[in-house]
C-alpha cells in the first residue's frame, strides 16, 4: 500500500492557488513558503485533489459537515496559513479528522470558462501540456490553458467530450539528493 503523505503534502501546499486562479483566471501566484514535496510515478493518474466550486459556501459548508462529517477552515485563497482579511477571497479546507479531505471555493461565474458550481477533480499526470494535447485529440476542450502554479506545478482545466470539467496536475520536479 503506497502512503499517500507526499501527495497530502503537496496538495496542502497548493490548493490555495488553485482556488486562488479559479477566482481569478491567474495561474501563476505567489503562494505560501512551503516548498513542494517529492511525488512518485506512482502517483501519476490518481486524484489529486478533490475542490467543491460552491454557489453559496455557508450552506455548502454545514452541508458537508453535517452529511460528511467535515470539519471546514476558512484560509485566504491565496495563503492557507491564516485567516483571510476583509474582503479578501476565502477558501474551504474541509478535514475529517487530522486529514484534509477536499476544498472549497465560492463561484464567481466571471468568465465563461469558470468551472460551473460542482465538484471539480484534479488528476496528476506526468506532463500537463502533453496530457491537454491529449484531451483535444480526443474531443476534449481547454477551460483554462496550462500554466505555472509558482513552487508547486503545473495546472489547467479542461472539459471532457461529455462536458465535464477536470483539472490536471503535475508537481514540480523536485531534484534528487545528492549523496
Amino acid at each position: 500500500m503506497r502512503s499517500n503523505v507526499n501527495r497530502s503534502r503537496s496538495r496542502n501546499a497548493a490548493f490555495s492557488i488553485l482556488a486562488a486562479a479559479l477566482m481569478t483566471g491567474a495561474m501563476s501566484l505567489p503562494v505560501a513558503a512551503q516548498s513542494p514535496q517529492a511525488t512518485t510515478d506512482a502517483d501519476t493518474g490518481t486524484v489529486w485533489w478533490n475542490e467543491l466550486v460552491a454557489s453559496d459556501p455557508d450552506r455548502s459548508r454545514d452541508f458537508y459537515q453535517t452529511v460528511a462529517g467535515w470539519t471546514p477552515k476558512i484560509v485566504a485563497a491565496e495563503d492557507n496559513s491564516r485567516a483571510p482579511a476583509p474582503g479578501e477571497p476565502a477558501y474551504t479546507l474541509f478535514s475529517a479528522g487530522s486529514t484534509e479531505a477536499a476544498g472549497m471555493t465560492k463561484y464567481e461565474g466571471k468568465d465563461a470558462s469558470d468551472p460551473k458550481p460542482g465538484w471539480l477533480m484534479y488528476i496528476q499526470v506526468a506532463d500537463v501540456d502533453t496530457a491537454v494535447g491529449e484531451a483535444l485529440k480526443k474531443g476534449g476542450k481547454i477551460l483554462r490553458a496550462p500554466a505555472d502554479a509558482t513552487k508547486i506545478g503545473r495546472i489547467a482545466i479542461v472539459q471532457d467530450p461529455d462536458g465535464n470539467a477536470f483539472g490536471l496536475f503535475s508537481p514540480v520536479k523536485t531534484a534528487a539528493p545528492t549523496q
